[in-house]
């Protein structure tokens, strides 16, 4: 009897040391999209188990068009049968053709490495949103008459009568600009600035919501419609916002579908039964923000909605003369030749709140709310007064010697909210059509001395899920990590936008490339990138060449060297995160038209080498670096970088003939740059700067032979300027990386760490919360271009992750199937915690000094693997261990088998092992 209960115990704890289960499910780039049109979704999802090794070796995925039919295991529109494979992401839906509104459900199941099934999945679902031109019956609609510069807001109104219960309904939905819905007074959904900005000559996104049962009335219902002018009319750049894609009239496309309990339906339209009136928004614009009149409210002015279907705009996207506009192909806007999408991307939505950490009165009535930090959205007010009182309300980055509100670093912008009150009891109001960067308010007009409610400061950004976390025993770093993440965020408005405030906020493609990998570190920026990246090949000339700034307005082509190669880099960066094919598929050709524009340019042919000219200038170059590099070689660095990276991502696809071509493209380009800026002598590029260096050595130009040479060059460099950076936009975040490959890792650290000008940490010490424009933001004139929130310099974060945390991608595996864990232990450093939300799971890496002893915490996710890079510190004769098991002395491995890790070798003064997925704690002493 005691033996067998001590076996039913020992099957019972085998059991429960290989419970595996299937967690995570995702369609796309969502948990359960609703409003899909991909019409050959992908799946993924991620194993979880506690037993070291654990990973997939099959799979099996059910889908079915009801929930019940999936509880019998009934995969009826899709039975992927058992699939021998360890992928476990991006598996493409090879069912059924899907059907538009119409949900899905499915599950997984897996096999171990041991050969057994897991259980299956719990449940997961998408929705199919509306799939072909012909499942719209909605019209384009809005009020004639209100065009101009901007256009004015209006409000429409639809009532419907119900008969009978609704078991579902869902709404359709897009505006141009930008749409604020209600239905029966409540709020449909939580995103705003709604489409969002898209390429619009091309592309609108449309958004698909849910409507609860307990939202709809038997009787009359409600939907009231608020259009203002979001990206699309607002006026955008500089000089005032006088570039744009339209003067108006702003629309709507609206369709409410509803099912009844007894399989009848119902369908709602935006049409010309539609009322519409000017709304209390007197005034609204992304940059200057908006007007509001209380006491227009209950005005009675209704008229029919027009039918816009067939209106046209004239654009002014790079001028306000039409000859301005011609070349770049953008003449004009029409709803018809626009294609409608289902958003690819969490919209914007409000993400915090914060209360002021201080409020002043620099001047009577004027009163100033400091929010202690730098950050973006806009404010909600709480105030009681009478009818016609302006509360006023000026957002700004800066104070004046006075303590005031000093706006002169956003140009020709003067961030503005006015409140006009209707003058009954408490009134609160928040702003539907703008947003701001800002740390300061100042508020006039209150009809009291205001406290930390009267005005609560919310902080938007499209909702994209953090997915990495650093944190060190320097303050110094931890702070620096703090404003990456606010600028990150900060500048996340359905682009990558360059700064939050001033006259500008566009999608500069050169900033965009440099921070990708530290944005995504940070955040699951892959389905944002991949929109993004849309929007860039939506935008494309048809000579091949991109824009600077995407969406492509305001800037006229071509783009800049190592600006327009964002459309190459950015989706490299996403195939390296995340191992999504599809952006590579879905933009090839882009990509292919880009850099053939460069192979191909007169200046190439000519010269042997790509480089951009326009009279005397070159581009952008290494952008506000400390000391300036020649701009004339970065054509040619990033036409290497270009073809490089294309042929890699051929192969990736299988376009093999593509990737030989474009490999033997770049070695060319390398061979051609090396001969005419490399001087063998000095072991230096055209410039010696520490710019001038690092670029061509962080592409891959450089020759193997000289590589070393030219990264001692730099170090030296950094000396010479008392272990301080010099760099640029491009540059800065190739330094750190390159010092610390080169065995000069601690004059890494010590330009990280610096204090004085030109530096992270001086930022800090000016109180910085945010990173800034420029390394002398604080000292440079503010009017003209001086942003104190860009997220550029923050590229810093890269190093941070991958060489003080450790966790570095592996270039020979995508999505972090297999990675690095190769941690830098460096300077006064005591300890390091890195966390990343991998796509196959968790990862961590944890150091921390035990005295003389090195402890190393890892936790590698299910179904993936790693090498371990343990720094041996100048051991000669290192014990190593791990969970206090010994598997290495001096340079012999233990004989004892240590599951789940394999001994490599010892190489440059580090331990190398081989690990399976689980949890490590390593020791070095």
């Amino acid at each position: 009897m005691k033996k067998l209960v001590f076996s039913l115990f020992a099957i019972l704890v085998v059991n429960l040391t290989y419970a595996q289960t299937i967690e995570k499910l995702r369609c796309e780039y969502f948990d359960n999209p609703l409003g899909l049109d991909t019409q050959k979704p992908r799946l993924s999802w991620q194993m979880v188990s506690g037993t070291r090794g654990a990973k997939q070796t099959a799979y099996q995925i059910l889908v079915a068009d009801t929930e019940e039919n999936l509880k019998k295991d009934n995969g009826n529109v899709w039975n992927s049968g058992m699939v021998k494979s360890d992928q476990s992401l991006w598996i493409t839906y090879a069912g059924k053709a899907l059907e538009s509104r119409k949900r899905y459900f499915w599950k997984v199941k897996v096999w171990n490495d041991k050969n057994k099934p897991t259980a299956y999945s719990p449940t997961s679902w998408w929705e199919m949103g509306l799939l072909q031109p012909s499942d719209w019956s909605a019209h384009w609609i809005g009020k004639k008459g209100t065009e101009g510069k901007p256009p004015k807001a209006v409000e429409l109104q639809k009532e419907f009568s119900l008969a009978k219960r609704a078991v579902r309904a869902r709404i359709y939905v897009t505006g141009l600009g930008a749409y604020h819905l209600i239905f029966n007074g409540k709020k449909v959904g939580q995103d705003i600035l709604t489409p969002g900005w898209t390429h619009y000559l091309k592309t609108i996104h449309y958004q698909t919501y849910e409507i609860d049962g307990e939202d709809l009335t038997i009787g009359t219902n409600f939907i009231t419609a608020t259009l203002g002018n979001g990206w699309w009319s607002s006026g955008l750049g500089w000089g005032g916002g006088k570039f744009a894609y339209s003067e108006g009239p702003c629309r709507l496309l609206f369709q409410m579908e509803l099912e009844f309990y007894d399989g009848s339906r119902q369908t709602v339209i935006s049409d010309e039964t539609w009322k519409t009136r000017l709304s209390p928004i007197v005034s609204n614009s992304l940059y200057n923000g908006e007007v509001y009149d209380g006491r227009l409210e209950y005005g009675k002015d209704w008229e029919n909605a027009t039918i816009l279907d067939d209106a046209e705009n004239k654009t002014t996207l790079f001028g306000p003369k039409p000859e301005d506009n011609r070349n770049d192909e953008a003449e004009t806007f029409s709803t018809k030749n626009t294609k409608l999408i289902a958003s690819v991307v969490p919209q914007i939505q409000v993400m915090q709140e914060l209360k002021a950490v201080k409020i002043t009165e620099p001047r009577k009535g004027h009163y100033v709310f400091d929010f202690g930090q730098n950050l973006v959205g806009f404010t909600h007010l709480k105030v009681e007064g009478k009818a016609g009182k302006e509360v006023e309300m000026k957002f700004a980055e800066l104070l004046t010697d006075k303590g005031l509100a000093d706006q002169a670093n956003l140009r020709s912008i003067r961030p503005t909210d006015k409140y006009i009150l209707k003058g009954y009891g408490v009134e609160e109001w928040e702003p539907k059509f703008t947003y701001h960067g800002f740390r300061y308010l100042e508020v006039e007009g209150l009809p009291k001395k205001p406290d930390e409610n009267t005005l609560v400061a919310k902080v938007i950004h499209n909702n994209v899920p953090f997915s990495g976390s650093f944190t060190t025993s320097n303050d110094l770093l931890n702070s620096i990590y703090k404003n990456i993440t606010w600028g990150q965020h900060g500048n996340m408005h359905s682009v990558p936008t360059d700064c939050p405030q001033r006259d500008e906020r566009l999608g500069w493609m050169g900033d965009a490339q440099i921070f990708a990998p530290t944005a995504s570190y940070i955040m699951q920026m892959n389905g944002f990138f991949a929109k993004w990246v849309r929007d860039i090949a939506d935008s494309q000339h048809s000579s091949g060449y991109v824009y600077d700034v995407n969406p492509k307005i305001v800037v006229g082509g071509p783009s800049k060297p190592a600006w327009g190669d964002a459309i190459v880099i950015v989706p490299y960066r996403m195939y390296q995160f995340y191992g999504d094919k599809r952006i590579i598929e879905e933009n090839y050709e882009a990509m292919k038209n880009w850099v053939e524009y460069m192979n191909n340019h007169p200046n190439t042919k000519i010269d042997g080498i790509y480089y951009f000219q326009a009279g005397d200038f070159y581009g952008y170059g290494d952008w506000v670096p400390v000391e300036n590099s020649p701009t004339k070689p970065i054509g040619g660095s990033y036409q290497f970088y270009s073809n490089k990276l294309l042929a890699e991502m051929a192969k990736v696809i299988g376009k093999t003939a593509d990737s030989q071509k474009y490999t033997d493209v770049a070695q060319k380009v390398a061979d051609k740059y090396n001969e005419v800026y490399f001087d063998p002598q000095g072991k230096s590029y055209e410039g010696n700067t520490q710019g001038a260096n690092l670029i061509p050595l962080s592409l891959g130009i450089t020759k193997p032979a000289d590589r070393l040479a030219v990264a001692q060059n730099v170090a030296a460099n950094v000396r010479a300027k008392n272990d301080h950076l010099t760099t640029g936009f491009l540059s800065t975040a190739m330094l750190l990386p390159a010092l610390s490959d080169a065995g000069e890792h601690e004059l890494a650290y010590k330009v990280a760490i610096q204090k004085t000008y030109p530096s992270w940490g001086y930022m800090i010490e000016k109180g910085a919360t945010t990173m800034w424009e420029l390394w002398n933001s604080d000292t440079e004139k503010p009017e003209g271009m001086n942003s104190r929130n860009h997220f550029a310099y923050g590229s810093i974060g890269e190093w941070f992750y991958s060489y003080l945390g450790g966790i570095k991608l592996d270039p020979l595996s995508a999505g972090f199937k297999h990675f690095m864990i190769a941690p830098m232990p460096v300077g006064d450093l005591k300890w390091v915690e890195s966390k990343y939300e991998s796509s196959y799971g968790p990862i961590a890496s944890g150091w921390n000094w035990q005295g003389a002893k090195f402890v190393l915490k890892v936790s590698i996710p299910a179904n993936a693997s790693a090498q371990i890079q343990l720094p041996l510190s100048g051991k000669t004769n290192a014990i190593v261990k791990e969970s206090e098991k010994l598997i290495l002395s001096g340079n012999k491995a233990s004989k004892a088998k240590i599951p789940g890790i394999t001994f490599v070798k010892i190489e440059n003064n580090k331990a190398i092992f081989e690990v399976l997925s689980g949890n490590y704690t390593f020791s070095v002493e």
